[in-house]
């Protein structure tokens, strides 16, 4: 009976382990695959909504931040929102998160530039497909059915242990209890064995005693000669075991200590050795720009360039995602003239993040695209070349294009595969990308 109840169990228990992990995959299954056709018609209703309220509002005020906000709705379905109106940003969600620290599997990325009297506005979201609160939701009704489940099969397991041993020692104490029953049985039958051999003794001592007297002296004679015999016996016997053992081995073995004692050894100190002193380095005397942006062109400073370049390929390399860089080379305009300031705040405008934007050599600009392949930065480079040349009034101006691609490069590669790019620049083509061959860098991957 009991162990029909251990099986019935443990097909219960399992069946509940099963059924909790099902849920949880079941219910996450059916949120991305909902959201994955929700979301397009969710963002093209946002732009709807976004759009007749620009008619609207004519101005960047509370009021039309109010509407965006009333227009997004619940927060939590998106991972990152950005609206940028009049090259101000209205709407920053989550604050202090760049947008490619939100992209995931879980999430869908969208942008979109509407024209909205004549001005541009950009609309850049990630919507979930699974929503980090439904994830707790179900993970936690998982976890506490397997959490009830898990207690109960511990206090059967408690209370099987307890009833077996109960059945042990009631099963112990009456084999003891049967033992001594039969113990008694067999003590009182061995004294009336006895008493019987006693009186069957007594009365064949009586008969020989009275029919043959002498004979009885010589077996008594002969029986104490026997006993003697043997005595001695026993006692050369005694001499024999003892004389085994001599004095001299007793003394050896009582004077041998009980435990024996390990010497320790000694542990020689070695003086270290001098290490030769290095010779001191001069004290460097360049020192570092002041600021993240230099005020003359309102762009970075190159210092910082490699620095933030290869972090954002650490980045793009762990999330799985492209990487752009582009060197628009202004050889014919000075650094610090108002002309380059004006295509670095257009560079600032079409690249959205003015971080992203650097300073290269004397008469470069090294900008960072994220998430953005070789095609597209073709195209993004060719409307950048006829905004910028018209802006230096159809002066000479160069675009040299790098990508990540599916490698893991440094920042230094890609401003040489850039500048490589440029230098075979012409009138006829004054915008060239270097593209990788995807087959022969695994093959130069997997030799090396």
């Amino acid at each position: 009976m009991k162990n029909r109840f251990i099986v019935v169990y443990t097909v219960f228990a399992a069946a509940v382990f099963i059924f909790s992990l099902s849920f949880f995959g079941f219910n996450l299954y059916r949120e991305y695959s909902a959201n994955v056709e929700k979301s397009e018609d969710k963002y093209k209703t946002l732009v709807s909504d976004i759009r007749n309220l620009s008619f609207n509002q004519a101005q960047n005020n509370s009021l039309y931040s109010k509407g965006i906000k009333d227009a997004v709705g619940d927060t939590g379905a998106y991972a990152f929102i950005q609206v940028r109106r009049y090259g101000e940003t209205v709407v920053y969600y989550p604050s202090g998160k760049l947008k490619e620290e939100t992209v995931s599997k879980l999430t869908k990325s969208f942008t979109k530039e509407i024209i909205v009297n004549t001005e541009p506005i950009l609309i850049e979201c990630n919507i979930y497909l699974i929503r980090p609160d439904s994830i707790f939701y179900y993970a936690r009704v998982s976890f506490l059915m397997i959490l009830i489940i898990t207690i109960i099969t511990i206090i059967m397991i408690i209370y099987l242990n307890l009833s077996e041993q109960t059945s042990d020692v009631i099963s112990l104490t009456e084999e003891a209890i049967e033992e001594n029953e039969n113990d008694d049985n067999l003590a009182l039958n061995a004294e009336e064995d006895k008493v019987s051999e006693d009186t069957n003794e007594t009365e064949e001592d009586s008969i020989t005693s009275e029919n043959n007297s002498e004979n009885e002296i010589i077996v008594e004679d002969t029986g104490d000669f026997d006993n003697l015999n043997n005595k001695t016996e026993e006692s050369e016997e005694n001499e024999h075991k003892l004389a085994e053992v001599t004095p001299e081995e007793v003394k050896a073995i009582l004077s041998e200590p009980l435990t024996d004692q390990e010497t320790q050894k000694e542990e020689t100190v070695t003086e270290p050795a001098k290490l030769p002193v290095d010779e001191v380095a001069p004290a460097q005397t360049d020192i570092p720009p002041s600021g993240l942006f230099d005020p003359e062109t309102g762009i970075g400073w190159e210092s910082y360039l490699l620095t933030r370049l290869n972090n954002e390929i650490d980045r793009a390399t762990a999330s799985e995602i492209d990487l752009s860089l582009f060197v628009v080379k202004l050889p014919e305009v000075d650094m610090k003239s108002e002309i380059f300031k004006n295509v670095c705040n257009y560079l600032a405008i079409q690249f959205q993040f003015k971080d992203l934007l650097f300073e290269h050599k004397n008469d470069s600009i090294i900008a960072i695209k994220i998430s953005m392949n070789v095609d597209e930065a073709l195209n993004l480079a060719d409307k950048l070349y006829s905004d910028i040349c018209n802006i230096l009034n159809n002066r000479n101006c160069r675009i040299g294009i790098s990508s990540r691609s599916i490698r893991m490069v440094t920042g230094e590669r890609l401003i040489l595969e850039a500048e490589q790019s440029i230098e075979h620049t012409d009138a006829n083509s004054p915008v060239i990308a270097f593209r990788v061959d995807s087959e022969k860098y695994r093959q130069l991957m997997e030799q090396n």
